[in-house]
């Protein structure tokens, strides 16, 4: 293989992160996941900086959020301005930018991120493209779409596909991607340097079962509610359910809670800013989704050190491991969902020993610096090579 650069500049990747909506603090999974891993890439050496766009008026072209730079183009808020005038921002901001930066990393795979792979592709750059999710959310789902075919196309062009699960590897050869060119690394998250809370039982607080992410249709909600009716016809013990998060599915799932008859002990809470710092005060997790790639949602839950109840999809199994796989229920089963959390519900010594088991496997696996340190060894491989290989870079967590 020829090399592309020095091993000293190799060890210093230059790398441009293009998230299109990353209206930092507010984000979802994605942008966090995205400004995380900048963070830490940052502090062990590695040159990055954002290119997003300029979401709100307020949001300045440039500006350093928690000591990442980031350089915002212009975002109409209308829909078909943006799609007019977007791919015209985005060349420019690349094309001026060139020469500050060797890869560019993607995190999903939208029309505007295709699009960077062909910029990316016109100026010589390497791309290494996240796939966020598998089956309808991922590759087949894109598969579906108008063009579907020229768009995964244009998708497996990128020079490196990151997979965070063994099904994401599978999709990809699936579409014949090769091997060689897949990086295998989960999401991580920051450790936060606190005392592990133990909260007090007491008759006059109810426990706290917790789902924490957006009401909409692949969170499987219905689920959990209809879980939660058959929870609360077995246990004697003051038990309440908080969905915390926002979505377009509120006004149906309030109607299914009273046509239920459970609305008394489900909290809607709407939009909760402070989540990792809430979560240790609860007593269970729960996410009953039909599709998730890797949770942020899974990995806060674990390091707040709660016993995690969720569907065996996706990245989940990887994140919990073997130490929490007897939790993990079948997408829409509602009575193995309702089994699980009466078996927590009903043993508090079980929930310490799972929740102890997860606290440790986050520490151990998903150090978001470790994972830093991965996407740094591809980030290196790709810019010193010209067959890059990057299936020896990382490895999912067993």
């Amino acid at each position: 293989m020829g090399e592309r650069m020095t091993i000293a500049n190799a060890r210093f990747p230059r790398v441009l992160m293009f998230v299109p909506q990353y209206p930092y603090p507010v984000v979802g999974g994605l942008e966090k996941q995205a400004h995380e891993l900048s963070k830490a890439l940052r502090e062990i050496g590695v040159d990055v900086q954002v290119v997003s766009g300029q979401i709100t008026k307020d949001q300045p072209e440039y500006e350093e959020v928690d000591g990442v730079p980031v350089f915002r183009f212009p975002w109409p808020q209308w829909k078909p301005m943006r799609f007019l005038r977007g791919p015209f921002d985005v060349l420019l901001s690349l094309w001026r930018k060139r020469g500050e930066y060797d890869v560019i990393h993607l995190h999903q795979h939208s029309w505007i991120s295709l699009y960077v792979i062909l910029v990316a592709k016109s100026l010589g750059k390497r791309v290494l493209t996240k796939l966020p999710n598998v089956g309808d959310l991922g590759i087949p789902g894109l598969q579906r779409k108008a063009l579907g075919s020229l768009r995964t196309f244009v998708l497996l062009k990128s020079d490196a596909m990151v997979a965070m699960s063994q099904e994401s590897v599978d999709e990809l050869q699936t579409f014949g991607y090769p091997f060689f060119r897949i990086l295998t690394v989960s999401n991580g998250i920051s450790l936060l340097q606190r005392t592990r809370f133990h909260r007090a039982q007491s008759s006059a607080l109810p426990m706290r079962i917790v789902f924490v992410g957006r009401l909409s249709p692949e969170k499987s909600l219905d689920t959990l509610l209809k879980a939660w009716k058959k929870v609360k016809d077995r246990v004697t013990s003051r038990v309440q359910l908080e969905l915390w998060g926002e979505g377009p599915q509120e006004t149906e799932l309030r109607r299914l809670c009273r046509e239920l008859d459970i609305s008394d002990s489900v909290l809607f809470s709407g939009y909760v800013s402070n989540v990792r710092q809430r979560l240790p005060e609860v007593d269970i997790f729960v996410l009953p989704s039909s599709f998730e790639g890797n949770s942020n949602a899974v990995l806060e839950a674990m390091e707040a050190g709660l016993p995690i109840v969720a569907t065996r999809v996706g990245g989940t199994p990887m994140q919990v491991g073997t130490e929490g796989a007897p939790l993990l229920f079948p997408v829409g089963d509602s009575s193995a969902l309702a089994d699980r959390l009466v078996l927590l519900i009903e043993n508090p010594n079980l929930r310490q020993v799972y929740g102890d088991a997860m606290a440790l496997r986050a520490v151990n696996q998903f150090d978001i610096l470790k994972v830093a340190e991965t996407y740094s060894r591809a980030y290196e491989t790709l810019i010193a090579q010209d067959r890059p290989d990057l299936s020896t870079c990382g490895q999912l967590p067993l």
